[in-house]
């Protein structure tokens, strides 16, 4: 489990109970939140993009506002921040598309980290809507643990859901796996930073969420677990 600590472990749980197989934490990144929020005083609302987003906004002390959100998941973390948050697509894509369809008055600021994909800001702008951006966290990269360098170096085959390009991309720059791998990605987006690995048999989840990344490596272990068992 690549992911950072704070959704790696609730997700890793849920993994284990669900498949009966060992869940290894090794987070390759480490959400690093910004020393304060950008002005908010006439702020209609803020755009996120990621969960990381809404919760760094909630422990920043960031004021009640609307917020318009990539997936229901990410809305979620907007609700326990203390938000008024409302789903637009389930990635920066759609959430762009959909609010060129309904635009939003007032000006707006989108939220997110260091290293972000869509241009949300600047094409909302470039289409006549007052939105700017802020950075309010970073990621910073981790190395894998021991542990993780184990299994990877093992025999027995290793699934490894990836939920982000970036992840993805930092998972590929330090992982020398000798072990049969199944890497499970997100999106397009996330898969595309694997490509050319060798020795990697790629699936892409069927939808941009939780839900259908839990079901792909349901499907990736039925496949798998006759050659030895899988983790």
């Amino acid at each position: 489990m690549t992911r950072p600590a704070h959704d790696g472990a609730s997700t890793a749980a849920e993994l284990a109970a669900m498949t009966g197989c060992d869940v290894v934490q090794s987070p390759v990144l480490d959400v690093r939140r910004a020393a304060a929020l950008p002005p908010m005083e006439g702020v209609a609302g803020v755009i996120l993009t990621s969960r990381n987003a809404a919760r760094v906004y909630g422990d920043l002390g960031g004021p009640e506002r609307p917020a318009i959100c990539v997936g229901e998941a990410t809305a979620r973390a907007a609700r326990a921040a203390g938000l008024h948050a409302e789903v637009r697509g389930g990635d920066a894509e759609a959430l762009v598309q959909a609010m060129l369809a309904d635009p939003v008055a007032g000006r707006w600021v989108h939220l997110r980290g260091r290293h972000a994909r869509g241009d949300v800001a600047a094409r909302l702008n470039a289409a006549g809507q007052d939105v700017s951006e802020a950075v309010i966290y970073d990621q910073v990269p981790l190395p894998l643990t021991d542990a993780a360098r184990d299994l990877l170096g093992g025999d027995a085959p290793v699934i490894v859901p990836l939920y982000s390009p970036r992840s993805a991309k930092e998972f590929r720059r330090q992982a020398d796996p000798g072990a049969p791998l199944h890497c499970i990605a997100m999106s397009a987006n996330v898969a595309a930073e694997l490509d050319g690995m060798s020795g990697v048999d790629l699936i892409i989840a069927e939808a941009p969420d939780a839900a259908a990344m839990a079901r792909a490596v349901m499907a990736t272990l039925q496949r798998v677990e006759g050659t030895g068992g899988a983790h």
